[in-house]
C-alpha cells in the first residue's frame, strides 16, 4: 500500500538518526504527507495571514484497520510527535470534499497535509515543522488518493439536463452576458473495480472501448425563467469520431466560433466554423493553418478577427506556453511576454472587456492586466486559496465563469461556477453555474 511505504520512510527518517540532531538547529527532512489528529489552530500574531495548526502525527483509523484484516504490521509512529504547520493564504484547505476554512475541521479530526517543497524540518526529536500546500480531512484525502480503502464510491446517476456532474464540465464560454453557455464535458475514467465511468452520458458521448476512444464535447444551455434549458451537443460535420471538439470562443451574435479539434493519435488544431444564424447548422470547420500544427484554446485577441491567442507546447516544450499570431509579424506566431512563458505550464487563455488576457498557470488562475502590465492571481473570497482554472468573463465584465475541481484518483472532477466580477479584478461568492440566477 503506498501510503505505508510513505509514512514508514518518514517514520525512519524522522527517528533513526534523532540522537544526532542539534536540539535547537532546525534539519531539513524529506518532503511527504503528515497524517494525523488536528489538536490546536491559532493565529500567528505577527502575520494575520498565518495560522499555526498543531497536528498529532499518527496513523489513520482506516490505514490501521486495513493493515489489521490483512495481517500486516503498522508502522509506529513516536508517542508525543507534534507537527507545527504553517497555513497561509496561498494553503488549499478542503473539509467533506469541498474549500473549506480551518474553523471548518473540528480539533480532533484525521487530517493529511500535503508539505510545500523544501519546507519540512525537525527541531529536536520531536517537533515537526512545515508549511501546507495542502491540507485537508483524511476522508476527503481518501476519496482522492486511497479509493480503494473504504472511500464512498462516486456511482451515481447524473442529469444530463443540468451542467454539472460527475463528470468533467470544462471550457467555459459566457455569451449574451452570461445568460447563453457553451461548455465541454467529457467522462471521467473509474478509479476501482466497482465503479463505471463518471459524468452524465449526454449526445455525442459515449463509454470508451477499444473501438471508441475516450470523447470531449461541446454543449449550448441558455438561461430562461425557470432556469438553465437542457445542454444540447454543439454539432460540426466531418469529425465525428474526433476526441475533442470544444469550442474555445463565440461570437456575440453566435454565428462564427473557435474551436480546438483533435483526432485519435494526432495533435490538436484550431478550426473556424460559422453558420448562417442563430438556431442554424455549424458548417464544417475550416483549419486556421497560420497557426500551424499542436494549437489549441484559441481566442480573438482584444476584439480582434485577425489576431490569435492559443495554446502550443511546439518545439521542444515540454510543457504548454501562450503564443499570438499576428498576421502583421511574417515570423509567424510568437510566445507572449515572459511574465506570461514561464516554466509552468500555461494555457487556457480567454479575452476580458478591456482587453486584460485571463489564463492558467498549472491550477491556478492569472490575469494580465494590459493597464498595469503585470500579472496577478484571480483568487476568491476566503483566507485561503480555492483552487480555480479556466475563468472566461462575460463581455460586459459583471460576471465570471470559471471551474473548481473535486479532487479524485485518476482524473479531477471540474465543475463550473460563477462569481461576480468587481473592480480591481475582485470576486465575488462562487456560485454553482446550476444554481445561478443573475
Amino acid at each position: 500500500m503506498r501510503f505505508l511505504g510513505v509514512l514508514l520512510a518518514a517514520a525512519v527518517v524522522w527517528f533513526s538518526g534523532c540522537d544526532f540532531l542539534d536540539p535547537v538547529r532546525p534539519t531539513t527532512q524529506p518532503d511527504t504527507e503528515v497524517f494525523g489528529n488536528l489538536v490546536d489552530v491559532s493565529r500567528n500574531t505577527d502575520d494575520p495571514s498565518r495560522w499555526l495548526v498543531q497536528v498529532q502525527v499518527s496513523v489513520p483509523r482506516a490505514i490501521r484497520a486495513a493493515e489489521e484484516e490483512a495481517d500486516k504490521p503498522t508502522p509506529s509512529v513516536e508517542q508525543g510527535l507534534i507537527a507545527q504547520v504553517t497555513v497561509g493564504a496561498d494553503t488549499v484547505v478542503f473539509s467533506d470534499d469541498r474549500p473549506a476554512t480551518l474553523d471548518d475541521i473540528q480539533s480532533g479530526t484525521e487530517v493529511v497535509v500535503i508539505p510545500v517543497s523544501g519546507s519540512t524540518q525537525m527541531l529536536g526529536s520531536s517537533d515537526l515543522r512545515l508549511e501546507a500546500a495542502i491540507l485537508m480531512d483524511f476522508a476527503t484525502f481518501q476519496r482522492w488518493q486511497l479509493p480503494g480503502l473504504g472511500a464512498p464510491s462516486d456511482a451515481g446517476i447524473d442529469d444530463p439536463e443540468r451542467i454539472n456532474s460527475s463528470g468533467a464540465e470544462v471550457a467555459p464560454v459566457p455569451v449574451a452576458g452570461g445568460t447563453v453557455l457553451y461548455f465541454s464535458a467529457h467522462l471521467r475514467p473509474p478509479a476501482r473495480e466497482d465503479e463505471s465511468w463518471h459524468g452524465a452520458l449526454r449526445d455525442g458521448l459515449a463509454i470508451p472501448t477499444e473501438e471508441i476512444g475516450p470523447r470531449e464535447r461541446s454543449y449550448r444551455t441558455e438561461l430562461g425563467d425557470h432556469g438553465w434549458s437542457k445542454p444540447v451537443e454543439v454539432r460540426f460535420p466531418g469529425h465525428d469520431t474526433a476526441e475533442m471538439l470544444r469550442v474555445t470562443w463565440m461570437s456575440d451574435d453566435e454565428t462564427a466560433c473557435l474551436l480546438t479539434i483533435a483526432e485519435p493519435g494526432g495533435l490538436p488544431w484550431i478550426g473556424l466554423a460559422s453558420r448562417s444564424g442563430r438556431g442554424a447548422e455549424w458548417g464544417a470547420p475550416k483549419p486556421m493553418d497560420e497557426l500551424g500544427g499542436d494549437a489549441s484554446d484559441g481566442v480573438y485577441y482584444a476584439g480582434s478577427r485577425t489576431m490569435v491567442v492559443f495554446a502550443s507546447s511546439r518545439g521542444s516544450r515540454d510543457r504548454s506556453d501562450l503564443f499570438l499570431f499576428d498576421p502583421k509579424n511574417d515570423d509567424g506566431p510568437m510566445p507572449l511576454e515572459p511574465q506570461i512563458c514561464t516554466f509552468g505550464n500555461e494555457w487556457n487563455p480567454r479575452m476580458g472587456p478591456q482587453g486584460d488576457l485571463f489564463f492558467c498557470r498549472e491550477d491556478r488562475q492569472l490575469v494580465f492586466s494590459v493597464k498595469g502590465r503585470q500579472v496577478r492571481p484571480l483568487r476568491l473570497p476566503g483566507p485561503h486559496r480555492v483552487p480555480m482554472t479556466q475563468a472566461a468573463p462575460t463581455e460586459d465584465g459583471r460576471w465570471v465563469f470559471f471551474c473548481i475541481p473535486k479532487y479524485r484518483p485518476l482524473e479531477d472532477d471540474h465543475d463550473i461556477y460563477v462569481a461576480a466580477l468587481g473592480p480591481n479584478m475582485g470576486l465575488g461568492e462562487p456560485v454553482a453555474v446550476d444554481d445561478w440566477r443573475p
